[in-house]
């Protein structure tokens, strides 16, 4: 196996492993134990398909598309500015889940010796990210190994610190009232649609491992993902907070939860990375639009969203998974067939999509968001 068969693996896992994981173990405690199997399980399965069909969109076309772009060309101009919303909103509110997420983590970490307020450490992040975009600083695929490595390390010290803390009491099997509040952050948390560009520039040159790529590159995180929450939980029941690790601090407090501040702060800041330039991608690739408004837009809307006052994590990532997710899947869904009724190019990556399943998704999709909306409604 070559070097750029792992870098297109620790890519793809390292954009998923991002904020989203550190939201799952909080409305899991409100869901029960089994939805954690039966979400993650399924919607880990949902998001490989999704991402082979983006995959074989993007190896259809000649030129580099993202969403909006792909459904330009094959659907209409008109059509190509409703999908930049829905992408922008997505994109946005990633951010705004990474700039909110990741200002606790630097504040649990350095407010003890430096001071300072949640929001000036969120500002800081922000600050550093859109620095490295505005340089256009590639460090993604180096750095997603190091992360990966850090995670497991993470979760065996986790599991090895706090073995004596868990209590089975603190697992309770489901709770219908809650049933589907997991839906949205773990359909967020395992997606990564945004690196596959990246992962088919990886392997360019053997396209034949793309798709073995994506499969570990979704697979190996959302088995992290699952045994993390499980071990969370078990540590710290009722006390679960929402963003994990200051429930955990509060009965771990030790160096075992400062290391995993610090790892926490590594996934946030790479994945906000990857989405960042994603959407700069977006504007620039899609809609021509110069490389320095791409990157003020980017960067700078979802932190007026932060300043005006949206930082609710569990609402943001509960929206942006189920709503803004679920209407991307269902136009990557059915602009599909248009693709592969006229693909400019022969991919090597070719699904197998039926009519059937296609509704099948797009019913599911459309009863996420049903929920979802209603939730924030009331």
């Amino acid at each position: 196996m070559s070097k750029n068969y792992f870098l297109a693996i620790a890519t793809l896992t390292g954009t998923i492993i991002g904020v989203g994981l550190f939201t799952i173990p909080f409305v899991i405690n409100q869901a029960g134990i089994l939805s954690l199997f039966i979400y993650m399980i399924g919607l880990a399965a949902i998001q490989y398909f999704l991402h082979l069909l983006f995959t074989e969109a993007f190896l259809s076309t000649h030129d580099r598309h993202r969403l909006p772009g792909l459904v330009g060309r094959y659907v209409g101009q008109k059509s190509k500015a409703y999908v930049l919303l829905v992408d922008m909103i997505s994109s946005y509110g990633s951010i705004l889940a990474y700039i909110i997420v990741g200002g606790l983590f630097l504040y649990q970490l350095l407010n003890p010796y430096l001071g300072g307020s949640v929001f000036l450490y969120s500002t800081g992040l922000f600050l550093l990210v859109s620095l490295i975009t505005f340089f256009d600083i590639k460090m993604i695929s180096g750095t997603e190994s190091i992360l990966t490595v850090g995670l497991i390390v993470a979760i065996g010290l986790i599991v090895w610190r706090g073995i004596g803390h868990i209590q089975l009491d603190n697992y309770h099997l489901i709770n219908w009232q809650h049933v589907f509040a997991p839906y949205g952050p773990i359909f967020f948390a395992v997606g990564g649609g945004a690196a596959i560009p990246e992962v088919c520039r990886l392997l360019d040159n053997e396209k034949k491992k793309i798709k073995s790529a994506i499969a570990w590159g979704t697979f190996i995180p959302a088995t992290l993902m699952l045994i993390f929450v499980l071990v969370v939980l078990g540590i710290t029941g009722g006390s679960t907070s929402p963003d994990t690790l200051a429930g955990l601090g509060a009965i771990l407090n030790d160096g075992v939860v400062f290391f995993c501040l610090i790892f926490g702060l590594i996934a946030i800041i790479t994945s906000y990375i990857v989405i960042a330039q994603g959407t700069e991608e977006i504007l620039e690739w899609d809609f021509k639009v110069s490389n320095k408004l791409a990157w003020f837009l980017a960067g700078f809307i979802p932190y007026f969203l932060f300043l005006v006052g949206w930082t609710d994590l569990i609402r943001v990532i509960s929206f942006t998974g189920a709503v803004t997710s679920g209407l991307s899947g269902i136009i990557l869904i059915w602009l599909i067939f248009k693709i592969k009724a006229k693909p400019e190019q022969v991919s090597v990556v070719n699904n197998k999509l039926t009519k059937l399943m296609a509704y099948f998704l797009s019913l599911l999709f459309i009863l996420g968001m049903i929920y979802e909306i209603g939730a924030i409604i009331n």
